[in-house]
């Protein structure tokens, strides 16, 4: 699968874009902060997020994360995904039975993930922690799983919810526009 230039899919609906097309994405909205930190949350007390891209090959979040907050293990139903963390830090764990590898992910380091991937993703601090998640293709659902043996505990389906940017990614995410 590939896209074009504005961003419109010319193969395969359903098929995730290529890793580094993903990074490269979630880099490219980091470095046009004016554009998404005005869309902050002032007062946050767990975790907030705003969906700020839209198309038919991927989507991107904007999370802001309180510390101690995060995400219970989960799968992206099978979307691959990058995120890259614009302020603080989080703290990636896989699920991974008896051995779950955990991953610090520093202020201006980024992590991409295959469809396959079952992780949890908190702040432990210090401090707050902003990142912006690109996922491919868009989000339609999220299983979470018990972090003792896996087992799937329930689905949610995620609400395609109105971009907060309304514009063409194009013009926003080519690098002659950084």
């Amino acid at each position: 699968m590939s896209a074009t230039p504005n961003g419109t899919c010319v193969a395969e609906l359903g098929v995730p874009l290529p890793r580094r097309h993903l990074t490269d994405i979630a880099a490219g909205l980091a470095s046009v902060d004016h554009l998404w930190r005005p869309l902050l949350t002032a007062e946050l007390t767990d975790r907030s997020s705003v969906r700020l891209l839209a198309t038919e090959c991927y989507e991107a979040w904007l999370l802001q994360w309180q510390v101690g907050h995060g995400v219970e293990l989960h799968d992206h139903g099978g979307a691959a995904g990058a995120l890259v963390v614009v302020e603080g830090r989080l703290v990636e764990v896989d699920g991974v039975v008896g051995c779950p590898r955990r991953r610090v992910i520093s202020a201006g380091s980024t992590r991409s993930f295959g469809p396959e991937l079952i992780h949890d993703v908190l702040n432990v601090g210090p401090g707050q922690a902003t990142s912006i998640h690109v996922y491919s293709p868009p989000l339609s659902s999220m299983t979470f799983y018990d972090p003792a043996t896996l087992a799937p505990l329930r689905t949610d389906l995620v609400v395609a919810e109105t971009p907060a940017l309304l514009v063409d990614p194009a013009t926003i995410l080519h690098p002659s526009q950084r």
